[in-house]
């Protein structure tokens, strides 16, 4: 376009030795300025024209129970809107039925969550005291209720909201299917905040009852495997009758004692309660491999530290606390201590051998059991795998070994590359010479695992891999004689390794021996994955 005023041109000397025709130049600069302030006039013009409805927005009037029970600092909270930042009501699923008898009058539970993240778990439950009506709602009705003038308070140790008129519950949908969330006193006691008024499962749970007489009415101790923990069974419930077994799967709601504040489990109704426990024989003796060992999982991702397990199976009705058993690791990495040939065998200790009692639980013939770190299938935020029968949860990477044979380890299964080993003995009690109900080998063949001038290593027992004898010849430790097989190679990351074979129970032999295979643990995997998969361990006969 034409500039408004007249440029001289001018012929200057450049510093190229040419000569710049400067009525060219300045047109092209001011041209340029031109275009971008034009646009800058267009930028400011849009944003002035649409400021107004960049501020305009809507809170939302629902809460979560992360968020109700984050305001509670310990003394008495007065639900406002200035409080709750402009909202107004709880939503969630109901849990509690009150046609047992054995939850405390007028207490309505709920439960919901919020999205977070992917791995933060948000669910989390509550207490509303709105009177008699809370027995008018069953689990699984979905209701919405408004908050605003409640009390954030706590009532016999419960955590609960007060004040709420039962015309502030509104019902809007039923027959919504209930989340679950399994309980262990491991889990359960770090964070008892997270599980406080949840609906919850607790898998395998062991009393000690005097069996034939004592009821479960009162409050009674239990352990899952991971620790002890307690069931209220109140007087008023309905089931309070019913004697107590060996084992149970318990459901109900997590209430803090009122004198002790400690997290108890309420059972809703009867069926909220179901023995679990076989009736063993104390006087059918034990084979010699009374139990079988079928799998393990040793390079979990992210962590090894109390996430790895061992699945093994019972080749016979088991009761361990009328004959406990005890399960041995052995790591041989360079750097486990003590160095050197392990003297004391599985009992060697240190870094070298991990313990783990087992003195509680059954179970049934040909059925898998479980012992190890947290109870879930592939390590950090994975599924839980509660349900599955483990006799034994420990952290290990927190705790020494049982019987002091064994150092706190994030590594209770190596793969270091030399010789690593599991061992299940029928009995708490063992030394150099003990003989193990079964015993796997698995990654390299060095390391200090035997030593033939003085014969000290670890036992071995006679199963597919090893023989205690070579014809007459004694040979009671691995890499000892023709004690050198292994069922398989250093672990896969992720990777679940079961051992397949089949175990004819009445011969005690492996008519097909066992060979390393291995399946992916996905984050998100099932319990199936690890026991239904084609080639898992079996017993005949």
């Amino acid at each position: 376009m034409p500039l408004p005023f007249k440029v001289q041109m001018i012929s200057i000397p450049w510093f190229g030795g040419k000569n710049l025709n400067l009525d060219t130049t300045m047109r092209k600069i001011l041209k340029r300025h031109l275009i971008i302030a034009g646009s800058l006039l267009s930028i400011f013009a849009g944003c002035s024209k649409g400021d107004h409805n960049f501020v305009i927005s809507t809170p939302s009037p629902y809460i979560s129970n992360l968020d109700l029970r984050k305001l509670y600092k310990g003394s008495d909270v007065t639900l406002t809107t200035e409080i709750t930042r402009s909202a107004t009501v709880v939503a969630g699923q109901v849990t509690s039925d009150h046609s047992g008898k054995n939850l405390p009058d007028g207490l309505l539970f709920i439960q919901n969550s919020r999205m977070v993240s992917a791995t933060i778990d948000s669910l989390r439950g509550m207490a509303i005291n709105i009177g008699a009506a809370a027995a008018n709602y069953v689990p699984g009705d979905s209701v919405h209720i408004k908050l605003e003038g409640g009390v954030l308070k706590r009532v016999n140790g419960i955590l609960q909201i007060t004040g709420i008129p039962a015309a502030n519950v509104q019902r809007v949908a039923t027959g919504i299917k209930v989340i679950m969330t399994p309980v262990s006193t491991l889990t359960m006691l770090a964070k008892p905040e997270n599980f406080e008024g949840l609906f919850g499962v607790v898998y395998n749970a062991n009393f000690e009852p005097n069996i034939g007489v004592e009821r479960i009415e009162g409050v009674k101790t239990l352990n899952e495997g991971s620790g002890d923990m307690q069931m209220n069974i109140n007087s008023t419930a309905l089931f309070k009758t019913e004697l107590l077994p060996y084992s149970a799967n318990v459901r109900g709601i997590v209430i803090p004692s009122a004198t002790t504040g400690i997290p108890q489990i309420w059972p809703r109704i009867k069926a909220d309660f179901m023995a679990t426990s076989i009736v063993v024989d104390p006087t059918i003796p034990l084979g010699p491999n009374p139990a079988i060992i079928t799998g393990y999982f040793a390079d979990p991702e992210s962590t090894d530290a109390n996430h790895e397990y061992i699945q093994l199976m019972a080749t016979q009705d088991l009761d361990f606390r009328q004959k406990p058993f005890s399960l041995i690791t052995t790591n041989n990495a360079g750097a486990s201590t003590p160095t050197g040939f392990p003297v004391n065998g599985w009992a060697t200790g240190g870094l070298r051998t991990y313990k783990f009692n087992i003195t509680k639980g059954t179970v049934a013939k040909g059925t898998f059991f479980y012992v190890g770190g947290y109870k879930l299938i592939g390590g950090l935020n994975s599924t839980d795998i509660s349900q599955a029968n483990w006799v034994v949860s420990k952290l290990y990477n927190d705790f020494d070994g049982d019987d002091g044979i064994g150092e706190k380890t994030a590594n209770l299964l190596a793969n270091s590359g030399n010789p690593a080993g599991i061992a299940i003995f029928a009995t708490k009690t063992v030394d150099l010479n003990t003989v193990p109900s079964d015993v796997v080998f698995y990654a390299g063949t060095g390391g200090s695992v035997y030593d033939p001038v003085t014969r000290v290593g670890y036992a071995i027992c006679d199963n597919d891999y090893y023989k205690r004898y070579n014809g007459t010849t004694f040979q009671p430790f691995y890499r000892q004689g023709n004690n050198t097989g292994k069922v398989a190679a250093n672990p896969e990351a992720s990777q679940f390794t079961y051992l397949g074979g089949v175990y004819d129970v009445a011969t005690k032999t492996w008519p097909v021996k066992r060979l390393q295979k291995t399946i992916a643990v996905p984050k998100t995997a099932a319990l199936a994955v690890i026991q239904e998969m084609a080639g898992a361990t079996k017993i005949t006969n």
